[in-house]
């Protein structure tokens, strides 16, 4: 049987085949790798990314519809990048935080995978846990790790502590405070988290991990 397809079905199929660009056109991250001053770099960035967000330390750039770029303003900035590489890089996390795809050997700058903000009820519907809920647990836990009380249950009730060590994502979290150096009120915040897609499935991950203990210590609590 001979199959007859038109110049538009044609086209279009061609069109779907396309390859897309990893980058903007306009982006060369190998020119971006050249610059040597945070000024030549933020000009560069203002130039052909999408600034998404500006704090006192890193400023953050849409590359695409997969990547961010962090970049550092200052000593604090490099000390997050430098925490976020770090803790990126551990197997155990890969479902906890937000990947890092490339970085400046010294936290200059970060790629990381851009997340979509999640809202209270995306919250809900991927985890299956009510945000507040999770977020007294969060801090009583918390708490409880680095307060050294005899229990964990300071704060939320034995009753929501008990529901939340039944779910996989609030474990994830739980152990993540207790096996690493972080600063865990930052956990109990909604804009801590994004959504990304992995294998096909909406997860929640935490997109700004680069407040630890010791970077607070260092350059936040004097």
């Amino acid at each position: 049987m001979k199959i007859i397809i038109t110049e538009q079905q044609f086209k279009r199929v061609i069109k779907d085949e396309e390859i897309v660009e990893d980058y903007p056109t306009s982006w060369d991250i190998n020119h971006f790798k050249s610059l040597t001053s945070f000024n030549s770099r933020i000009k560069y960035c203002e130039e052909n990314l999408s600034r998404i967000s500006s704090g006192s330390a890193r400023i953050v750039y849409r590359i695409d519809d997969e990547k961010v770029l962090k970049l550092a303003r200052n000593k604090k900035g490099l000390a997050q990048n430098e925490a976020e590489i770090s803790f990126g890089g551990e197997y155990l996390l890969k479902d906890v935080v937000a990947d890092v795809f490339e970085s400046e050997e010294n936290g200059l700058w970060v790629e990381m995978e851009l997340a979509r903000k999640v809202s209270v009820g995306d919250f809900k519907r991927i985890t299956g846990l009510d945000f507040d809920m999770f977020s007294e647990g969060v801090y009583t836990y918390g708490d409880g790790h680095y307060g050294n009380k005899k229990t964990i249950y300071g704060g939320a009730s034995k009753e929501v502590m008990d529901e939340l060590w039944e779910n996989e994502f609030a474990i994830e979290i739980f152990s993540y405070i207790g096996s690493y150096d972080v600063q865990y009120a930052d956990l109990a915040k909604l804009n801590s988290y994004g959504v990304v897609k992995r294998d096909g499935q909406e997860i929640v991950v935490i997109i700004d991990f680069g407040l630890s203990q010791d970077v607070f210590n260092t350059h936040y609590s004097r």
